[in-house]
């Protein structure tokens, strides 16, 4: 039996906050180590890599946080 996969449901809000982010030269991203995934914020070139590891949902559901966390800390709107 095949198991079924997980899927990401986002918001409006939070495609706001990637896209601003994007704008903003931020980047948030999963990179595979060795051990599992870890996530990455890179933010005008100034590396920051999460100490988890995370399996493929929740590194996704994670990047999907930081960027409304970002946004939110950071928009001045």
């Amino acid at each position: 039996m095949k198991k079924k996969k997980k899927s990401i449901i986002t918001t409006e809000k939070q495609h706001k906050a990637m896209k601003w982010c994007l704008n903003n030269n931020i980047k948030v991203a999963i990179l595979p180590t060795n051990s599992g995934l870890k996530i990455e914020v890179n933010k005008d070139g100034h590396i920051t890599l999460s100490p988890n590891i995370y399996e493929n949902y929740a590194a996704q559901n994670k990047c999907w946080e930081l960027y409304l966390y970002i946004y939110n800390k950071l928009n001045k709107e």
